[in-house]
């Protein structure tokens, strides 16, 4: 698909082509927003297509979502501009001007404001995505998200500390293993760690999930906390094959 969209932006045969190929797809996606069937005669047909035109010029083949969702979202847009200017002036308003190379859109804040509409979508996504997958691996240590409220240090230079002592235990495949295994740790694995064996006991299960957060592929919440992807160590695996049931 992207490099037919490719072509097709040099080649009005191959613009064509996937434009006959996509009629079913336009009226689809025309009706669905119009809330009532479209047909090939219906004004907000012309429109629609005039949207799958745009996205063929406009789509990036290194943006993560999909070109047909990134259609949707143009179409959509355009087809909003067109009912405001039918609401305001009571006619349609042209949305291409006659003298516009190629039936080029004059529109470009429609491209803007489409992309951004879809990363605010996907970043949304993704975060409930990472907070999902986070709560299935603190099940596993018998956490919930609900704990972490209760049990989230009040202080900044605490929860800094902590997430130093985190990344020491992430950064080596054996302290890993023996923190997610023992139930209590032993007096040398603290002083490995840089900090006093109450301090382990006392904050376990936030480290725990400080630990998760830097060891499986969780960025939003990486993100959050102010931890980089560097400090991503380990290896996703580690907390899944190492974990025996233990807390």
């Amino acid at each position: 698909m992207e490099e037919r969209l490719l072509k097709a932006r040099n080649d009005p045969a191959v613009r064509e082509e996937l434009i006959d190929e996509n009629q079913t797809y336009i009226l689809k996606v025309a009706s669905k927003i119009c809330i009532r069937n479209i047909t090939r005669q219906d004004d907000e047909y012309s429109v629609a297509l005039l949207g799958f035109n745009e996205a063929i010029n406009s789509y990036r083949s290194d943006q993560s979502t999909k070109f047909h969702s990134f259609a949707f979202t143009v179409i959509r847009r355009r087809l909003t501009d067109y009912f405001r200017s039918e609401t305001r002036h009571f006619n349609q308003v042209p949305l291409v001007s006659a003298d516009s190379k190629d039936n080029e859109p004059t529109y470009p804040e429609v491209i803007r404001k489409a992309f951004e509409e879809h990363h605010d979508r996907e970043l949304e996504e993704k975060r409930r995505s990472d907070l999902e997958e986070f709560a299935k691996h603190l099940q596993r240590f018998k956490i919930s998200l609900n704990d972490l409220v209760k049990i989230s240090p009040k202080h900044r230079d605490t929860r800094q500390n902590l997430q130093e002592i985190a990344r020491r235990i992430a950064s080596k495949k054996e302290l890993l293993e023996q923190f997610y295994k023992q139930k209590r740790l032993k007096k040398g694995f603290a002083e490995q760690v840089g900090c006093h064996r109450r301090t382990l006991k006392r904050h376990r299960n936030y480290l725990i999930a400080l630990v998760v957060v830097l060891v499986e592929d969780l960025p939003t919440i990486r993100e959050y906390l102010g931890l980089s992807a560097a400090d991503r160590k380990g290896g996703g695996d580690g907390a899944e094959r190492n974990f025996d049931g233990g807390q």
